[in-house]
């Protein structure tokens, strides 16, 4: 009689093992690959950053670990590979506004995009008529709602 007990609480021990091996490895319905916390750059460490450079390492870090998480997650590959290529688009467009602003207020800017917005920050003083030139200017050529467009002077 005991060593039937034993060996009924090691197979219980085993399956729960096993159960609890797969909630934590198997992931939920309500879990998103969007739903990662770096993704929106509300986040106060962004929007606090003192300068430009600061900022510029912030936004690098919050891509790098996207990335790395999509790279991990194996089981939908196509979309973390999707995810992943939308980044490198982001990135692309940023380097774009980036330069372009750079040029015609002959200032430091860095911008980022995301899925719902975009933030752009300068090293310039505070300007109303700055800030509208730059909604509508990604507006149009990125296509982000001007109410979706933050526009940051440092």
């Amino acid at each position: 009689m005991y060593v039937i007990k034993k060996q009924w609480l090691v197979g219980l021990g085993i399956f729960l093992a096993l159960v609890l091996a797969l909630v934590v490895t198997v992931p939920r319905p309500e879990e998103s690959i969007t739903s990662t916390k770096p993704n929106t750059v509300v986040d106060s460490s962004l929007t606090t950053a003192k300068n430009l450079g600061e900022f510029r390492l912030m936004r690098e870090k919050n891509r790098s670990y996207l990335i790395e998480s999509l790279k991990e997650l194996g089981t939908n590959r196509q979309a973390a590979e999707e995810r992943i290529l939308k980044i490198l688009d982001f990135k692309e467009k940023e380097s774009f506004l980036e330069e372009t602003l750079k040029a015609r207020y002959d200032t430091d800017v860095v911008a980022y995009l995301q899925d719902t917005q975009a933030v752009v920050v300068m090293k310039k003083e505070e300007d109303d008529k700055i800030r509208l030139e730059i909604r509508d200017f990604v507006a149009q050529n990125l296509n982000y709602p001007p109410g979706k467009v933050l526009v940051i002077f440092k």
